[in-house]
């Protein structure tokens, strides 16, 4: 079905990205060839996405003095009958408020003049070589129209600051679709978690999520579900998903759901069987100590980094409580002998991307959080080493945290996260109850 409107949001955030260089003409390419017949697999680019909420592959925007053009492929029905009905130039101009609504064969014409009338240009380079080359061709040409005094070429600038400030803090459409996302997605998890038995394969537990995930209002899965059970659990991005379940072991699902192109990212870590070894408690313990610990200091003014650095601490406080690490703190986080334990980030920003467009540093300083931004918050430890008494066990315990005025806002929190209440739940769903 296509879209009959879209919220004032997307002309909100083209304009403040015109406004962030108004002297400059941006260019943006959707994904997909318009020559291609087929959608299979399609994905909007998720700047173009962002920009124009637009989900028609080929096409491209242009913001130039203010304005916002849109370039579409034309509605042609002996393609429509392949592929699905097309917005076409009038229906696209009045869905998507942009100010101007051109075919996409006349891209070359139409920008030969928008550069004319630049004094920079933001592209990115580097993603296609062909289309590279015409854009760039394009600018050469267009310094014909500037005169002879002119001062050579446009300079051609990256896009990702600009549009990385603009989508690290979410605006309220955004926050809906993340909190939507977040709670189908925790609701899929906790489903999972009710259906699974020992006997049943990774490859199960990962489709269990999907299906769930797809009937809860997700529109698609934000990543591929990692569903690692026993020492694949130890692997951060384990993708087989096609050993059978074993009764003892752990299994660690990092998978989630989407809505609106905005996805979430949550992991669970709980048995197989319906308890957890003393050895797997203990850990899952520490894990969740650090993940509640992180929670409580995630507020505006602190800053991914600082975030991270505080689990280091946390998590290598953890490991020298359970002999796993002798000596001081500081002298196990200055020699890193966390490291084979906890080897990754503390988490990342969320959005359109798993991994989503946001600033960590700046100019040597840490880019502080403000309120509207959302991370993950998934600590974790790995044990891989056969001669450790906790040999094979993973644990992460992920989040995602809507950072508001006063603190942080659990986005995931609906789904159980102490040991005894994930317990019961396992008891449960191994005595068919």
């Amino acid at each position: 079905m296509l879209k009959t409107t879209v919220p004032a949001c997307f002309s909100d955030r083209r304009k403040r990205l015109m406004d962030s260089a108004p002297d400059a003409c941006f260019v943006f390419f959707g994904a997909g060839d318009p020559s291609r017949l087929t959608r299979r697999g399609f994905r909007q680019n998720p700047d173009f996405h962002y920009l124009t909420g637009f989900d028609e592959a080929g096409a491209v925007l242009v913001l130039n003095a203010g304005k916002s053009h849109l370039f579409v492929q034309d509605r042609v029905e002996s393609e429509e009958i392949w592929t699905g009905e097309r917005y076409g130039l009038d229906r696209a101009k009045s869905v998507f408020g942009v100010d101007e609504v051109v075919r996409v064969l006349e891209l070359d014409s139409k920008l030969d003049l928008q550069f004319s009338d630049a004094k920079e240009i933001y592209y990115t380079l580097g993603e296609d070589r062909a289309r590279d080359e015409r854009i760039l061709k394009l600018i050469q040409n267009s310094s014909r129209h500037r005169g002879r005094g002119r001062l050579g070429l446009l300079p051609v600038h990256d896009p990702l600051r600009h549009l990385a400030l603009l989508r690290s803090v979410k605006d309220p459409f955004e926050i809906a679709s993340l909190k939507a996302a977040a709670s189908a997605t925790a609701d899929a998890h906790l489903h999972l978690m009710k259906a699974l038995r020992p006997g049943m394969t990774e490859g199960d537990a990962a489709r269990e999520f999907q299906y769930h995930a797809l009937k809860g209002g997700c529109t698609d899965l934000g990543y591929a579900t990692i569903a690692a059970s026993g020492f694949n659990a130890t692997t951060l991005h384990y993708e087989r998903n096609n050993e059978v379940l074993k009764e003892g072991d752990l299994l660690l699902v990092d998978a989630g759901g989407e809505v609106d192109g905005y996805t979430a990212d949550l992991t669970q870590t709980f048995p197989v069987s319906s308890r957890f070894t003393s050895e797997q408690k203990s850990i899952y313990e520490a894990v969740l100590r650090v993940n509640r610990e992180i929670t409580s200091r995630a507020r505006p003014g602190t800053s991914y980094r600082a975030l991270h650095s505080f689990s280091v601490d946390l998590l290598t406080g953890e490991l020298l409580a359970l002999g796993v690490l002798s000596g001081n703190l500081k002298e196990n986080v200055n020699t890193q002998t966390y490291r084979p334990y906890f080897p990754h980030g503390l988490g990342h920003y969320l959005g359109l991307d798993v991994h989503d467009a946001g600033i960590y540093q700046e100019e040597g300083r840490d880019f502080e959080l403000k309120a509207g931004m959302v991370l993950t918050n998934e600590p974790g430890l790995y044990f891989r080493n056969p001669a450790e008494a906790f040999h094979g066990i993973g644990v992460r315990i992920e989040d995602d945290l809507l950072i508001t005025d006063s603190g942080a806002l659990v986005m995931t929190a609906g789904l159980p996260r102490d040991p005894e209440a994930i317990e019961a739940l396992r008891s449960q769903a191994n005595h068919g109850n």
